[in-house]
């Protein structure tokens, strides 16, 4: 309970913290570059006839990221790297349950 407390105490601290940050100048903001990365899993699991079991799994990966830039005189090039790989497995199991003695 004290540590709850504790957090909810620092909060307005880390609140003013992030109103004190100067906003972005123009020649700033020219030199940002960015990029994204997203991961999805899904898991799926289900019950197939007697006694059987199914479980599914599929999984995403997207990602970009920049590389390198170039500049000469007033233009600019980045070279971007992108990626996307996906996953997909099923495994289907039966069992015989046995009586406890």
């Amino acid at each position: 309970m004290k540590k709850v407390l504790m957090g909810l105490a620092a909060l307005p601290l880390l609140a003013s913290a992030a109103f004190a940050a100067q906003p972005l100048t123009n020649q700033q903001l020219d030199k940002v570059t960015a990029g994204f990365t997203a991961v999805s899993v899904a898991d799926a699991e289900g019950l197939v006839g007697e006694s059987g079991i199914v479980v599914t799994t599929t999984a995403t990966l997207s990602e970009v990221l920049p590389i390198a830039t170039a500049t000469l005189g007033e233009g600019s090039s980045t070279l971007y790297k992108s990626l996307a790989a996906s996953q997909a497995s099923t495994v289907t199991s039966t069992y015989s349950p046995t009586a406890i003695p």
